[in-house]
C-alpha cells in the first residue's frame, strides 16, 4: 500500500469516527413537528406509535422511489411472479406493486385511510410484516378518527429519506435521537449505546486475532447483538467493518424483545441487503433468556448492551421466562447457563454466558454491563460461580471501566466486558483492567444525560 493510499484510508477512518460532520437535526425536527401535531388527539407517549412506523414508510418508499414504476410494471404483467424477480427490479429486498405514494393518497382525502391501507398492503411480505408488528392500519385508523391522518401523511410525503442522501449511517442517528426523544421514562435498566462507544466496542474486537477479517478477500463475517435494540450495534458493526475491509462479507443476527425497536432494527436491516430473518423480535419468539434463535449458528462476533437489573424470575419477570432460564441450566454446559444463575433480580450474568455459548473457537465478544456482574453476590452465591467459571476458562480479556455520565438516560458506573475464546499468547491466564473513567472530552451540548464522550 502506498503512503499516498494509507493516508487517504486513514482520512476516511478520522471522518467516519468524528459525529461532529454528522447533523441530524433538521430531519429530526421536521419528525418531532409533525408529533406535535398529534397533541390533544394522542396522549405524549403515544406518539411514538405513530411517528416510527411513517418513518419507517417514508424511508422504504423513498429508497424504492426510482424503480418502482418497473417493479409496477412488471407486476402488472404479471402478479404471481416470485418475489425475487420484483426485488430485482426494485434493488432491495423488499418492494411494493401498489400506485399509491404517500404524495398521491392526498388527492383522494375522503378515502384516504382504504387507499392508506392499500398502499401498505403492496409492500412485499416482510415489510408488511413489520408494519403489522407496529400495528400500523390501527395507527391509520385512529389518526383518521381524530383528523389527523391527512396532515401527517401530507408532512411526511415531504421528508427526504432517500438513501442517497440520508445514507445509512445517519438515518441511524435519525432513528435514535427521535426514539430517545421520546425515552427519557424508560425502564430503569434500559440505556441507548451512543455510537462513540459502539465503535469503541469494534475496535476493541478488532485490535486482535483478526487479521484474516481486515485482510481477507470476501470473509464470512458473523456478529450477534442479543439485545439489538433499533440495531445501532450490528448497524455499526457492518459499517465500521466495511471500511476496514469492502469485501467482508458481513451477515448479522439479533434478537430484540420490543417490537417497535424491532422494527427499526429489521428496516435498517433490510436497506441494508441483510437477512431479516435472522433479526428476531418479540416476547414470544425472540426472548434471548427463553430462545436462543440461532442454536446451529456460532458467532464470530458478539457485541451488546443487554439491560441493567432486569429480572429473569419473580413476579416482575415474563411469563414462563424463569421456568425457561431453570431448564436451560439443568442442561448444564450442554445448555448456555451452566455456569449457575444469578439472583433472579439481575439477568446480565446469563446474557455473558450466552454470549460465551454463542462464540465460535476464534470467536470475541463486547458486552456493556453496569457493577453488578463484577460485584454482586458472596463467595457460595451463583454470580460468584460464574465469575469463577469465566476465570477458569480464561474467557476475560479485559474489563473496562468507562466515564460516567457517558451513555443516555444514566449515570451510573459502566464496564465493558471483553470475551475472547482464543487470547493472544502473552494474554493467557490474565486479565487486564483497565480504568478508563477519566479518558474523555465533554460534550459542547449535552443530550439527555450524555455529557462525555
Amino acid at each position: 500500500m502506498s503512503d499516498n493510499t494509507r493516508v487517504f484510508l486513514e482520512n476516511i477512518n478520522e471522518y467516519y469516527t468524528d459525529e461532529n460532520h454528522i447533523d441530524v437535526t433538521k430531519e429530526v425536527s421536521l419528525v418531532l413537528s409533525i408529533a406535535n401535531s398529534l397533541r390533544g388527539s394522542f396522549e405524549a407517549e403515544k406518539y411514538k406509535d405513530v411517528i416510527i412506523p411513517m418513518v419507517i414508510i417514508r424511508r422504504f418508499e423513498c429508497a424504492l422511489d426510482e424503480t418502482k414504476d418497473k417493479v409496477i410494471k412488471l407486476y402488472e404483467q404479471n402478479p404471481s411472479k416470485p418475489a425475487q424477480f420484483y426485488e430485482k427490479e426494485s434493488g432491495y429486498p423488499f418492494y411494493n406493486t401498489s400506485r399509491f405514494t404517500l404524495k398521491n393518497l392526498l388527492d383522494d382525502s375522503d378515502n384516504i385511510e382504504t387507499n392508506f391501507n392499500n398502499y401498505i398492503d403492496g409492500f412485499s411480505e416482510n415489510v408488511k410484516e413489520i408494519l403489522n408488528n407496529l400495528d400500523t392500519k390501527n395507527q391509520i385508523k385512529k389518526m383518521n378518527k381524530a383528523n389527523r391522518l391527512y396532515s401527517v401523511v401530507k408532512k411526511f410525503s415531504e421528508i427526504d429519506f432517500n438513501p442517497k442522501t440520508v445514507d445509512n449511517h445517519k438515518m441511524g442517528y435519525i432513528f435514535e435521537d427521535i426514539i430517545r426523544r421520546y425515552s427519557e421514562n424508560v425502564d430503569a435498566g434500559d440505556h441507548y449505546t451512543p455510537r462513540e462507544v459502539i465503535r469503541l466496542m469494534v475496535e476493541i474486537l478488532l485490535a486482535e486475532n483478526c487479521d484474516d477479517i481486515l485482510t481477507g478477500d470476501s470473509k464470512v463475517v458473523t456478529i450477534l447483538d442479543a439485545a439489538c435494540g433499533s440495531g445501532g450495534m450490528l448497524s455499526t458493526a457492518h459499517d465500521y467493518i466495511k471500511l476496514k475491509n469492502g469485501s467482508a462479507d458481513i451477515r448479522l443476527f439479533g434478537q430484540e424483545i420490543l417490537e417497535s425497536s424491532h422494527a427499526i432494527c429489521a428496516a435498517d436491516m433490510l436497506i441494508k441487503g441483510q437477512d431479516i430473518r435472522n433479526i428476531k423480535g418479540g416476547e414470544k419468539q425472540a426472548n434471548t433468556l427463553k430462545y436462543d434463535c440461532f442454536k446451529s449458528q456460532k458467532m464470530r462476533f458478539v457485541i451488546m448492551n443487554p439491560p441493567f437489573g432486569t429480572p429473569w424470575g419473580g413476579k416482575d419477570a415474563p411469563e414462563g421466562q424463569e421456568k425457561a432460564v431453570k431448564d436451560e441450566y439443568k442442561k448444564g454446559f450442554d445448555g448456555r447457563f451452566g455456569a449457575g444463575l444469578p439472583a433472579t433480580t439481575d439477568a446480565q450474568l446469563l446474557f455473558i454466558q450466552h454470549a460465551v455459548n454463542k462464540l465460535s473457537s476464534d470467536g470475541r465478544a463486547a458486552i456493556i454491563t453496569n457493577g453488578s456482574p463484577l460485584f454482586s453476590g458472596g463467595t457460595t452465591s451463583g454470580e460468584s460461580q460464574i465469575r469463577r467459571w469465566l476465570l477458569d476458562n480464561d474467557y476475560v480479556e479485559a474489563i473496562i471501566a468507562l466515564p460516567n455520565q457517558l451513555f443516555y438516560n444514566t449515570d451510573i458506573g459502566i464496564y465493558i466486558f471483553v470475551i475472547s475464546k482464543n487470547k493472544r499468547t502473552d494474554r493467557r491466564g490474565k486479565v487486564q483492567l483497565i480504568n478508563a473513567v477519566d479518558m474523555y472530552k465533554p460534550l459542547r451540548k449535552s443530550l439527555v444525560k450524555k455529557e462525555e464522550k
